[in-house]
């Protein structure tokens, strides 16, 4: 699944979500090795002796909310695994984001609603060498919004060593994506509902992304994940209704480089301790580009279990960021190339504070409900609040809340 408070965080801020590789990009990193100290299952495997298909069925909702934004974000998923050992996936999501922000192209003061429909789905299988295991799989994704098309496709590749304690992994994936302006004005016939104008078609965008990891097992109860993930993007990366301040002119809109290299390597460590069961992962990303911008992002993570069916995760997450290279923290010259009206353009720092609760039914295997006691539900909240301006000079907060349920089969 997605990250979905760096997705719905995106999506609220604009440009949408969908030109962010690190929010879009299926190709997550693997967390297998630290999946196996937190002993509630999340997935049914096929059995090839029986003959028989397994997998899961996911539903989950996702809100995000700040000041002048909502965002609604709700979906499904499914996996499919084969007595042969291959595995389909497919998941469907529809998000409405609900906001009243220039940035969005309101011309009005009054708010609007925008959905995007995005689906994807992807394919896999393990071969066994013995001494190795080698995992394949490839993924496609559509992506569609009144202004905003995106089309993508990747492959990626799992190679297990040493028992399956080393696994080393790599991804590709490259995005297509049509950028477009719609104006959405309010006239007085119409009672105050927005209407949208005929889309102007502003430029493409071309992501080429990939991403390296190694997983590897440090003992009975701790492991550590090595990975890098690289970005290089040509095209149009400007917000399309978004305009930059200039001393003389009037507001002008902003203009950003075509080409955007981007660099991040990573670190995560977890430790189990069995007496008490509970997990520890430490985690460390460092951002790079070629805009300048440099950005440190240590993140801490408490899980506990509490009795044989309830998980609970404590989040914490630091983020901070100097300025791109063509970022003025007062009005642009007329001379100046570029200019960006973008908040995250500008030097910031922001903190994530959240819990998530995860719930396995297999104590309902006695009660007339025992038809679930192989789902699995959870809940996360998470707080964000960032010293960056967003809205009119005060500081920035909101919080994501999503919730979810498992159907293994």
């Amino acid at each position: 699944m997605l990250n979905f408070v760096s997705f719905l965080r995106s999506r609220a801020e604009k440009p949408h979500a969908s030109t962010d590789p690190n929010a879009r990009l299926c190709c997550a990193l693997p967390a297998l090795l630290f999946a196996a100290l937190c002993c509630l299952p999340t997935t049914a495997r096929a059995d090839a002796s029986s003959g028989t298909y397994t997998g899961s069925v996911s539903l989950r909702g996702n809100y995000y909310w700040e000041e002048s934004t909502r965002v609604v974000a709700p979906s499904v998923s499914a996996a499919l695994a084969t007595p042969s050992g291959v595995r389909l996936d497919g998941t469907y999501l529809l998000d409405a984001i609900t906001s009243a922000s220039v940035a969005t192209g309101v011309a009005t003061d009054n708010a609007f609603t925008e959905k995007r429909n995005d689906g994807q789905g992807g394919i896999g299988y393990e071969f066994d060498f013995g001494g190795a295991q080698l995992d394949v799989s490839a993924r496609v994704r559509m992506s569609k919004e009144p202004d905003y098309v995106s089309r993508g496709a990747g492959l990626s590749a799992g190679l297990s060593l040493n028992q399956r304690n080393t696994l080393l992994r790599f991804n590709g994936y490259y995005l297509h994506d049509e950028v477009y302006r719609i104006v959405r004005m309010a006239p007085p016939t119409n009672q105050g509902e927005l209407v949208a104008s005929e889309a102007q078609y502003l430029g493409p965008l071309d992501v080429v992304s990939l991403g390296w990891s190694w997983d590897q097992v440090l003992g009975r109860q701790s492991t550590m994940t090595l990975g890098y993930d690289l970005s290089l993007l040509d095209g149009f990366q400007a917000n399309a209704y978004r305009v930059a301040t200039r001393v003389t002119g009037g507001p002008k809109p902003e203009t950003h480089p075509e080409q955007r290299t981007r660099n991040a390597p990573y670190v995560w460590l977890s430790h189990f301790v069995l007496a008490t069961r509970t997990a520890f992962r430490f985690g460390y990303r460092l951002y790079r580009d070629n805009w300048d911008l440099l950005a440190h992002a240590p993140d801490f993570r408490i899980h506990q279990e509490i009795g044989p069916y309830v998980e609970l995760r404590l989040r914490y997450r630091y983020y901070t960021q100097n300025s791109s290279f063509f970022y003025r923290p007062g009005p642009y010259l007329e001379t100046d190339t570029y200019v960006t009206g973008d908040p995250k353009m500008r030097p910031f720092h922001d903190h994530t504070a959240g819990l998530k609760v995860r719930v396995s039914l297999e104590f309902l295997a006695a009660t007339h409900l025992r038809a679930l006691r192989m789902a699995v539900v959870d809940w996360t909240f998470e707080y964000i609040f960032s010293n960056n301006t967003y809205n009119n000079n005060k500081y920035y907060d909101g919080f994501v809340a999503q919730g979810g349920v498992l159907f293994p089969f």
